[in-house]
C-alpha cells in the first residue's frame, strides 16, 4: 500500500535563510530533520487530520516555482517527541508553538508541477486526492444596486489618535465646528445630487491608528460605518474593506526588532493580522478565516463591477513597517478574475493599500520609511492582462490621478491603459496630512458605459469644499465576447 502523500506550502521570508538549505543541512550531519508545519490559525486542518506516517511529502514554494520531494518517517503533533537539536536553528525556539512536525528522512528537488502547487491556495497543508481550493476562495458573494450607477472611494480613516471627526455620539465643544464623517460625506453628496446613486464604498485600508484596536476605536469604526450604511442605504455586502499597514501591524513602534525572530514568530502566530479580520467580519459579514485576497462583483442597472481586494499587507524579510507586498495569493486573484466569464458590460477595479506608482515628490529612503509595493511591477503587469480598468489606493494621504500601460513587445497585445488612482485620506487629522494636501475623497460614476471620476475635498466641518478633479476617463466596459 502507498504511503499517503501530503503537500507542504513554504516560504523563504526570514532574512539570510535559505529553508531547504538549512533543512538539508541538518538532514545530512543526522541522518534526518524535522520539518515544521507552519499552520494558520484560520486553516480548518489540524494535526489530527494528518497520518501518523510513514508518509511522502510534497513540499512547494509558489512564489519561486519550486518543488521537493521527502520521505518522511513520522509525524508528531506540537513537538511532543522533537529534539530541538534535528529542528533548523532559526526556528528551534518556536517548537512549542508550531502545530506539528514531519520528520525527513530524504529531500530532493523535483520538477514543479503547476497544478498541484495552484490547489494549496493560501493553505499551508492538503492531502493528495482531496479537494482543493483554487480560485473559488478568492470570489465573494454579488451585491446588487440595480438603480445605482456611482462607487465612492475612502482611505486612510486612521480612528483613533489620527481621527480628524466627531465620533458618532460625541457632543462638539463650544467654537468646535466639527460633524461626524457620515454628516461629512452625505453632505457632499447632496451636493451634487448622488446621495442617493451610490452602489458601493470601497475602502482602501488604515481604518485605524498605529494597530491601536482598543475597543473605544473599533467600536467608533463600526457605528460609522453603520451610520454611513444607513444614510447611503447600502448592505454590508455593498462595503469592499481593503487593509492597510496601520490596520495590519508586525510590530510596535518605537521597539528595535529582530527581523529575522520576527519574521518566525508572524508566521507561526497571525495576531497581526487577527483584530482586522475579526472587524471586517463585523463590518461587512466575511468571515474572518477567509481570505484577504478576494473578488465581490457588485450588479448595477446595466453594468457589472468587479472589484478585486489585495491584501498588500503580506509578510515578507524587511524591517520596514509601511512597506507593501502583495505576494502569490493576491496575483492569484488578479488572474482568477482576468478568468472570469463577462456576462453584461463591466469594469474591473484593484482595491489595495500601498502605492503602485510614485505619489509623493521624493521617497523617503530611510529604512523604515514609506514604499511602493514591493511587486508594484508584477502586479501592473498582471492587471493589464486581467482587463483591469481602474487600481485604487492609499497609503501616502495625497490625491494623485496616473495612467499606466505596458509596451506590446515583441508583438504581444496591446493593453489598454490603467488608472491608478491615489485617493488621499479622507478621514485623518490636519497635522497628519502632507503640506498643502486636504481630506479627500473620490467618485466614480457610470455614464453610457464610461466612468466618470471626481476627487472632491472633504472638509470636517460639512461646508462646501474644492472640487480637485470632474473628468471622464478614458475607459471603456468589456463586453461579452459575443456582443463584439
Amino acid at each position: 500500500m502507498e504511503a499517503p502523500v501530503i503537500v507542504l506550502r513554504f516560504r523563504d521570508t526570514t532574512p539570510g535563510v535559505d529553508t531547504i538549505a538549512e533543512h538539508l543541512n541538518l538532514l545530512s550531519r543526522h541522518g534526518a530533520v524535522w520539518w515544521g508545519w507552519w499552520r494558520k490559525e484560520r486553516e480548518q486542518a489540524t494535526a489530527q487530520d494528518v497520518p501518523d506516517g510513514p508518509l511522502r511529502i510534497i513540499l512547494t514554494d509558489r512564489s519561486t516555482r519550486r518543488m521537493f520531494s521527502a520521505d518522511c518517517e513520522c509525524f508528531t503533533a506540537r513537538g511532543a517527541e522533537v529534539d530541538p537539536k534535528d529542528v533548523p536553528e532559526y526556528y528551534r525556539h518556536r517548537v512549542g508553538e508550531i502545530e506539528g512536525f514531519f520528520r525527513l528522512t530524504r529531500l530532493d528537488e523535483t520538477h514543479y508541477d503547476h497544478s498541484l502547487a495552484d490547489r494549496l491556495g493560501e493553505r499551508t497543508m492538503i492531502r493528495l486526492g482531496e479537494p482543493g481550493v483554487g480560485p473559488a476562495e478568492h470570489l465573494a458573494g454579488v451585491a446588487t444596486a440595480a438603480g445605482r450607477s456611482s462607487v465612492l472611494h475612502l482611505s486612510d480613516l486612521h480612528f483613533g489618535a489620527d481621527y480628524g471627526y466627531l465620533i458618532q455620539g460625541e457632543q462638539a465643544q463650544i467654537g468646535d465646528g466639527r460633524r461626524t464623517l457620515t454628516d461629512c460625506i452625505v453632505a457632499d453628496l447632496e451636493r451634487i445630487g448622488l446621495r442617493n446613486d451610490i452602489a458601493a464604498v470601497i475602502v482602501t485600508g488604515d481604518f485605524i491608528t498605529r494597530g491601536d484596536w482598543n475597543d473605544r476605536v473599533r467600536n467608533a469604526a463600526l457605528k460609522e460605518f453603520e451610520a454611513l450604511r444607513s444614510a447611503l442605504r447600502l448592505t454590508k455586502q455593498q462595503v469592499v474593506a481593503v487593509p492597510g499597514n496601520h490596520d495590519i501591524v508586525r510590530y510596535a513602534d518605537g521597539l528595535d526588532v529582530d527581523i529575522s525572530a520576527l519574521a518566525v514568530s508572524s508566521q507561526t502566530n497571525q495576531q497581526h493580522e487577527r483584530e482586522f479580520r475579526t472587524f471586517v467580519d463585523e463590518l461587512i459579514d466575511r468571515n474572518w478565516k477567509e481570505s484577504l485576497n478576494y473578488i465581490r462583483q457588485v450588479s448595477l442597472g446595466a453594468v457589472d463591477l468587479q472589484i478585486c481586494v489585495l491584501n498588500s499587507c503580506t509578510i515578507t524579510g524587511t524591517k520596514w513597517r509601511e512597506y507593501g507586498y502583495v505576494g502569490t495569493s493576491g496575483i492569484d486573484t488578479i488572474r482568477t478574475m482576468g478568468r472570469m466569464r463577462i456576462e453584461r458590460p463591466t469594469f474591473r477595479f484593484i482595491a489595495l493599500h500601498h502605492h503602485l506608482l510614485p505619489v509623493a515628490a521624493v521617497e523617503a529612503p530611510a529604512s523604515q520609511g514609506v514604499t511602493l509595493a514591493l511587486d508594484a511591477s508584477m502586479i501592473l503587469t498582471e492587471a493589464q492582462d486581467a482587463g483591469v480598468h481602474v487600481v485604487l489606493h492609499g497609503h501616502q494621504h495625497k490625491a494623485k490621478l496616473s495612467t499606466y500601460m505596458n509596451l506590446p513587445l515583441a508583438g504581444a497585445a496591446r493593453g489598454n491603459p490603467i488608472h491608478v488612482v491615489s485617493n488621499g485620506s479622507a478621514g485623518v487629522t490636519s497635522k497628519r496630512l502632507p503640506d498643502g494636501e486636504n481630506n479627500t475623497y473620490c467618485l466614480f460614476t457610470v455614464v453610457e458605459e464610461r466612468l466618470h471620476l471626481r476627487v472632491r475635498e472633504l472638509r470636517t466641518n460639512a461646508q462646501l469644499g474644492a472640487q480637485m478633479f470632474d473628468q471622464g476617463l478614458d475607459s471603456k466596459a468589456a463586453v461579452p465576447s459575443n456582443a463584439m
